[in-house]
């Protein structure tokens, strides 16, 4: 064999050898970017899972305080003494914080988007 036949022969078997290194390479890649994608996916399910149980929440909070409100009235007779009056206010002051608070958070995430 001749000694440019041996560099041609080395050559090859390196850019062969290269070539395996570079697709074994891009094979990985591509499988962590399709397991990244997933844990995407699956981290924004929960995220909208999330979302709506604190909606749900959250009315349920309103409700509660709504039906608290008008059972304290109905136990008084219509009229309100001293005690429920200040639980009633207390209760009122929450609810409108809270819905300020859900209309801060929805003009928040509006002016995000």
């Amino acid at each position: 064999m001749t000694p440019e036949l041996w560099i041609t022969l080395v050559g090859m078997v390196i850019n062969a050898v290269v070539l395996v290194v570079v697709a074994i390479i891009g094979r990985s890649q591509k499988t962590e970017q399709t397991k990244a994608e997933e844990a995407r996916a699956k981290a924004e399910a929960r995220a909208q899972t999330r979302e709506k149980e604190s909606r749900l929440s959250m009315d349920l909070m309103e409700a509660t305080s709504e039906l608290s409100d008008v059972i304290a009235i109905a136990v008084s007779g219509g009229h309100v003494n001293g005690n429920v009056e200040a639980a009633r206010e207390k209760a009122k002051r929450a609810r409108d914080a809270y819905q300020t608070f859900v209309l801060d958070q929805a003009a928040h995430n509006v002016a995000k988007q």
